[in-house]
Parts: structure tokens; C-alpha cells; sequence
């Protein structure tokens, strides 16, 4: 895995900061051959990251993209793993490339390691997807199915990041610490698997 590509909204906030934050954990990690980008769903091509985004990643001594990529395909078929930073992001993602399914999670999702959890986040996807099947085909969805979904949902811990767009510099740092917080965890498992 060489090519790593996180998405967001606007690619103003969130996916710059994990790009700039995510080069400089790989070069201090020694993984130097890992190359990283970002890109939004809905991005303007062009637009410079968000203030408090640059000042986050410059206070942290990391470099991020100089403006915003949209997401293409060009950059799908680039990246051999694409995280995204919610849930939303991942399913917009998928809907435009579905042959990217395989290589397409919440960056929360890919780094946490507890197998229970791993098999919950699996289940309720499964179950979500199964249930929007459903209603698109104009079936009922039984009481059963929405009281299971709204367990999944109290057991599981939230799989988004969230913007921090229009916030103070202190909503910027909590969410580039999230990110963070995630990237090392990123890191150690690339190198646990190389």
C-alpha cells in the first residue's frame, strides 16, 4: 500500500489537515515511500484551506495541499486505500466509484483494532445498506430492523470526524488531534504490515 487518499467535504479542513499531518508522521515513521493527497466530495478546485487549517498544520510543523482537489477518478484509480472522514463521505464515495468498495473506509473505521467492534461495524453496514435496498424497492421496514439499527447505533462509537468549517482555532486543534490521533494509529499498522 503506497498511495493513500483522504476525502472530506470541501477538501478546506479535514482532508488537508490528515495529508499534511499523515506526511510528516510517515517521514518521522521512516515510511517515506508512502505517498498521500486529499480531495472533497463537494470541493471547489482550487480554493485555499481554510485559515485555522493552515495556521493547525503550520503550528504543527506539517505541510498540507497549497488548494482544494475535487474528488475524481483520476484519484480514485490513483490511491490503493481511500479514507474518508465520515461515514457520508464513504457512501458518496462509493455511490460515484463503486469499483473503489474494496479499498473505501472511514479513516476511524480502518484504524481500530478490536475485532467485536470490527464485526458490529460490519453488521450495521450490512444491515443499512440491506435496509435503503429495501426501501428503494417500496418494502416495509419491519420494527424489528429499526430497533436492531438503534442498538448498533448506542453500541458503536461515532465513525465521523467532525467539521470543524466556521469554527474557532480551538475546534480546528480538537479535530486535527482526532485526526492525529488516528494517523499514528494509520502508521503503526503500515508498518505492521509490511
Amino acid at each position: 500500500m503506497n498511495r493513500i487518499l483522504f476525502v472530506c467535504t470541501g477538501n478546506t479542513c479535514r482532508s488537508p489537515m490528515a495529508e499534511g499531518i499523515m506526511r510528516k508522521i510517515l517521514s518521522e515513521e521512516g515510511l517515506t515511500d508512502i505517498e498521500v493527497r486529499s480531495a472533497g466530495v463537494a470541493a471547489y478546485e482550487g480554493t485555499q484551506l481554510s485559515d485555522h487549517a493552515a495556521s493547525v498544520l503550520k503550528n504543527k510543523g506539517c505541510v498540507g495541499p497549497s488548494a482544494s482537489t475535487f474528488l475524481s477518478q483520476i484519484l480514485i484509480d490513483w490511491a490503493d486505500l481511500v479514507l474518508t472522514m465520515t461515514s457520508s463521505h464513504k457512501r458518496h464515495t462509493i455511490q460515484l466509484y463503486p469499483e473503489a468498495v474494496d479499498k473505501v473506509y472511514t479513516l476511524k473505521e480502518y484504524v481500530q483494532d478490536d475485532p467485536q467492534l470490527a464485526d458490529k461495524i460490519s453488521e450495521m453496514e450490512s444491515l443499512i445498506t440491506e435496509l435503503e435496498l429495501k426501501q428503494a424497492l417500496s418494502g416495509q421496514i419491519t420494527e424489528e430492523e429499526r430497533e436492531r439499527v438503534l442498538t448498533l447505533q448506542k453500541e458503536l462509537p461515532l465513525p465521523d470526524i467532525a467539521d470543524p468549517f466556521g469554527g474557532s482555532y480551538r475546534e480546528y486543534e480538537k479535530c486535527a488531534w482526532e485526526i492525529e490521533e488516528c494517523l499514528i494509529k494509520l502508521a503503526a499498522k503500515l508498518k505492521k504490515d509490511r
